[in-house]
């Protein structure tokens, strides 16, 4: 069972599914994909409340990550990002040959607003909802970065699970906003490995210079355009957010959780490397971090597993208390 890459858990509707089988059966695989680019685009730009011209698709939004590395850091910039955080940050700086600047998080999974302004470089990487912890990031905060006038990539990954409280509104009033978001999660279309990046017209314009053509595949393209027209969004974030309370209620005896909007919670725990080789034996695998363990949202089945995997680690708790 894999509760440790954050998927959705939750299968496609029968009509997503009918409809993906008509494209694989039609689809012109012999024609670069011009014009579904623009239309996956156009079909997000409207999820999303923004301008199509604001948008750069890529093949999921790792690659655009790339990009903006390549375009606004390189061997005299340095990529900036709080630790700990989305690791693929370090290795597209790593790429793009620029130094990585590291600013650990304050108490509670806080941003260190004054130490990311303060670190070198021109260019800031925050998720929000935080990977791995899954809280969300303050609106005031992301200002004051904003406010220094480098550039802030809003990593988005998660953000369709609390899509209220999505910084997209501040593209308009800020021209160095960058948003990266992804139909990996939610949409459920990991396999599939496409995502956007959304900022002004002018950055759009900057990367679209480095970005190689026909980067996303068409068929991808029109899948995406298919999975986000079906009517199932509502019912998958709700069965998400009940597996996510049920797995915060059953790890809450082991150590300290965080308030995650994302679908999985992460937990403190000193003894993180036993609980997840206890959890592999079972079949269930988690991700383990330094003191800690993240657990990715999934169903009733692997939440029973997860439930007696936590009974056993209780009771070595206790036994060990005795000794």
């Amino acid at each position: 069972m894999r509760l440790h890459q954050n998927e959705r858990f939750t299968a496609h509707s029968t009509i997503g599914i009918e409809t993906i089988k008509q494209l694989v059966e039609t689809f012109p695989l012999n024609e670069y994909p011009v014009e579904i680019i623009d239309q996956v685009k156009t079909s997000y730009s409207t999820y999303a409340g923004v301008r199509p011209t604001q948008l750069v698709a890529g093949n999921g939004s790792d690659e655009l990550i790339g990009y903006l590395c390549a375009r606004y850091a390189g061997p005299e910039s340095p990529v900036i990002a709080s630790q700990p955080d989305f690791v693929m940050y370090q290795f597209y700086a790593d790429r793009a040959r620029a130094d990585f600047s590291k600013v650990p998080l304050l108490d509670g999974m806080e941003l260190d607003v004054d130490g990311l302004i303060a670190a070198p470089g021109n260019i800031i990487f925050i998720s929000h909802p935080h990977n791995p912890s899954g809280i969300l990031r303050k609106e005031a905060d992301v200002r004051r970065l904003l406010d220094s006038g480098k550039y802030v990539v809003i990593d988005e990954a998660y953000i369709d699970f609390a899509l209220e409280q999505s910084m997209v509104g501040l593209l308009e009033e800020y021209p160095n906003a960058i948003i990266l978001r992804t139909l990996s999660k939610a949409f459920g279309l990991a396999s599939l490995r496409l995502g956007f990046l959304i900022a002004s017209e002018a950055i759009v314009a900057e990367v679209e210079q480095i970005k190689s053509p026909y980067n996303v595949s068409g068929l991808s393209a029109a899948v995406g355009i298919a999975i986000m027209a079906e009517p199932e969004l509502d019912l998958v974030l709700a069965e998400t957010y009940a597996s996510r309370d049920t797995i915060a209620r059953l790890v809450e005896p082991l150590g300290t959780t965080y308030p995650s909007a994302a679908n999985f919670v992460y937990v403190e725990y000193d003894e993180a490397e036993r609980f997840t080789e206890r959890c592999a034996k079972a079949g269930l695998r988690i991700r383990l971090f330094d003191g800690a363990f993240r657990i990715s949202c999934g169903s009733v089945e692997s939440m029973n597993v997860l439930e007696r995997c936590v009974e056993e680690e209780m009771q070595c708790v206790v036994g060990q208390a005795n000794e």
